[in-house]
């Protein structure tokens, strides 16, 4: 019969020691009840305050039920956080993040180690999904029959838990030396496993799977200013200076017109975006948010229900010159409410893909374990009650990275011939205005 742990009571411990010994129950740990507080803690956050569900094809419920059973039963720290962001994966929301400690994921003052420290490992999100672009010398699997021999597959599970971008950094993080069990899903639809062992040192700067999508640089860079100003904008983060923001847009006034590349921009607040967007706009524009709870109850003697908007005025001087906004699969956030207000309402052409689909208002959750659980709470809608969330911006001008492209070329040349073609697309956006 196999071993069985009891639920955790306030019966005196005498009690809990006779029913124990008669039923053959081993009695909880203290780390064991720390874990489950802690999993109980993040479970509980999502489920007051995550208003996706209805878009989730999940049980949150049956989700908690079935991994909790586990948690008692993880044999060292970084099993319980991989089961852990396991059930958040599950969610499949780009929204959805959790940071914790590195040394969680070790044990004994051990610090733990990557796959992504592994030299020559290379991940790269591909048309939205995460493919393994290198491998280890005599590390790398066996291709599919039929399959071309460069062929690049998508990193489908890790340890058997779904890839999210946010979340598979966890996933990748254990114990040197450790195995790291690996599912493969090839161009073909054949799914593969693989393990790859974790390096037995980590680097002093750990690589991140966003690849040529990770951050290049300032927050604000600007990449060429004749005959028309690129602005990378990276990020819209509390780091960026609003008055460096506005110099920028007013030099761009000065040339033939702007190209804001917000291909690297995950988001960030809301308040650097609509300060960006007003530079921009002809008229007052008004969102609708969607709180989680919007009725409350005052004093028990009566209910309000609470309707918010968020008012973008215009604020001069206007731009007014032609403007390219550049896209990716990993734009996120606030980051493509700003593609999405300026292509509808300042006359931008959004070039590129189309955007991830991460549309709410974030909440941050501080978890007993020194953690922090981040999602989507206020949903940012326009006028009609429709969002962003899972469509995203759908781009009007398709210059896209393709899977086909990175096989064909290699990943380093088939980034070099993306960049080249959304520049030919956004010089003729220019000429045609």
């Amino acid at each position: 019969m196999p071993a069985r742990r009891p639920l955790r009571t306030t019966t005196l411990a005498t009690t809990l020691a006779a029913l124990s010994a008669c039923a053959g129950l081993d009695p909880l740990t203290v780390a064991e009840s720390e874990r489950l507080d802690t999993f109980d803690f993040y479970w509980q956050a999502l489920r007051d305050d995550y208003p996706l569900f209805g878009q989730q094809p999940v049980d949150w419920n049956e989700l908690r039920q079935r991994y909790r059973a586990a948690v008692p039963f993880a044999r060292s720290p970084h099993e319980f956080y991989h089961l852990l962001t396991g059930m958040l994966s599950e969610l499949g929301d780009p929204h959805v993040s959790l940071e914790v400690p590195d040394e969680r994921f070790a044990a004994d003052g051990i610090a733990p180690t990557s796959l992504l420290d592994l030299p020559d490992f290379e991940l790269m999100p591909i048309e939205g999904r995460m493919h393994v672009v290198g491998w280890p010398a005599h590390r790398a699997p066996t291709v599919p029959e039929g399959m071309p021999e460069r062929s690049y597959p998508e990193l489908w599970r890790v340890e058997g838990f779904p890839v999210v971008l946010p979340l598979v950094g966890n996933l990748l993080l254990g114990p040197p030396s450790s195995p790291v069990e690996l599912q493969l899903r090839w161009q073909n639809g054949v799914i593969t496993r693989h393990v790859v062992a974790r390096p037995v040192r980590g680097t002093r700067q750990r690589r991140t799977p966003l690849a040529h999508l990770a951050s290049q640089g300032p927050q604000v860079q600007l990449l060429r200013s004749e005959p028309f100003t690129w602005l990378a904008l990276d990020r819209l983060s509390s780091d960026v200076k609003l008055d460096d923001l506005d110099r920028a847009i007013d030099r761009a006034r000065e040339t033939d017109g702007l190209v804001l590349d917000l291909r690297r921009n995950l988001g960030g607040l809301f308040l650097v975006a609509k300060h960006l967007v007003e530079r921009f706009l002809p008229h007052t524009v008004e969102t609708v948010l969607a709180p989680p709870h919007p009725t409350s109850t005052w004093f028990g003697l009566f209910e309000v229900e609470v309707f918010l908007r968020n008012v973008w005025e215009p604020r001069a001087p206007r731009f007014d010159k032609p403007l390219v906004v550049l896209t990716s699969a990993q734009t996120g956030s606030s980051a493509e409410h700003t593609a999405r207000m300026l292509q509808r309402y300042c006359g931008a052409v959004v070039v590129g893909e189309r955007t991830i689909g991460a549309e709410a208002v974030v909440q941050v959750a501080d978890g007993p374990d020194g953690g922090q659980l981040r999602f989507g709470s206020t949903r940012v809608l326009d006028r009609t009650g429709v969002g962003l969330q899972q469509d995203g911006v759908a781009p009007d001008i398709s210059v896209r990275l393709t899977l086909a492209d990175v096989e064909r070329l290699g990943p380093q040349a088939a980034v070099a011939d993306w960049e080249r073609r959304l520049l030919a697309a956004a010089q003729r956006c220019m000429r045609q205005r």
